[in-house]
């Protein structure tokens, strides 16, 4: 049974995005090794969107438009040996030489995502539009990485406690691959720095437990 929270009403956006090739969601901290994240960041999917929006590449608003919530669909984790050329210097100079290594690098196939928007009407239907008829070309991961993406019509949706998710969850739970994830920018001065989240993806759907989520076609899922 599915206990209602009280809150506003909001409505919420359901995308399909489908990866054709491959892609990379590079972890940050890797050195030695190129690892990837099982699910695109949500700083990733919040710069898709800006990207559809045409917002200039510092312009962070849409953090503060709406949550985010994902189900992966499909993907397989691979890996493979390359070459990588390291920057030499501090970057202002131009450098004739490279240094270069060779190290393993992980990359998922054919990955695809549900992900769910919530949020403010106006900003809701702004996105649904620009996603149906984007600025710029759309990309999920490095540059080359195009993707198609499935716009879904917005729809009213109301914050529930859920006995059962269907989506990414935050914090550490059983039965999950965890991650701690890229969430957001924040502007410290004349740089940026990054607030990360610990999700759990479930290895099986639904996850199960007393969730706060909301409801896209009969099912219940996390935002953040």
């Amino acid at each position: 049974m599915n206990k209602r929270c009280n809150g506003v009403n909001m409505l919420g956006l359901k995308l399909r995005v489908d990866c054709p090739y491959f892609t990379t969601f590079r972890e940050p901290t890797s050195t030695s090794l190129i690892l990837s994240y099982h699910i695109p960041p949500y700083t990733t999917i919040r710069g898709m969107i800006s990207n559809a929006l045409g917002l200039p590449r510092d312009d962070l608003r849409v953090q503060e438009w709406f949550k985010i919530g994902m189900k992966p669909l499909n993907f397989e984790k691979c890996r493979e040996m390359a070459k990588v050329l390291k920057l030499k210097g501090t970057g202002r100079s131009y450098q004739r030489t490279f240094p270069s290594s060779p190290m393993f690098r992980e990359f998922l196939v054919e990955p695809s995502y549900e992900i769910f928007l919530v949020g403010e009407d106006e900003r809701i239907k702004e996105v649904h539009s620009a996603l149906l008829s984007p600025e710029r070309p759309l990309y999920l991961g490095g540059s080359d990485d195009l993707v198609d993406v499935e716009v879904f019509e917005p729809v009213e949706v109301e914050e529930v406690e859920a006995e059962e998710v269907w989506s990414v969850v935050e914090g550490v739970h059983e039965g999950c691959v965890v991650e701690k994830v890229p969430y957001r920018f924040v502007r410290a001065g004349r740089t940026f720095g990054v607030e990360y989240r610990t999700v759990s993806i479930p290895i099986a759907y639904p996850a199960k437990g007393k969730i706060k989520a909301v409801e896209f076609e009969n099912r219940y899922v996390v935002v953040l």
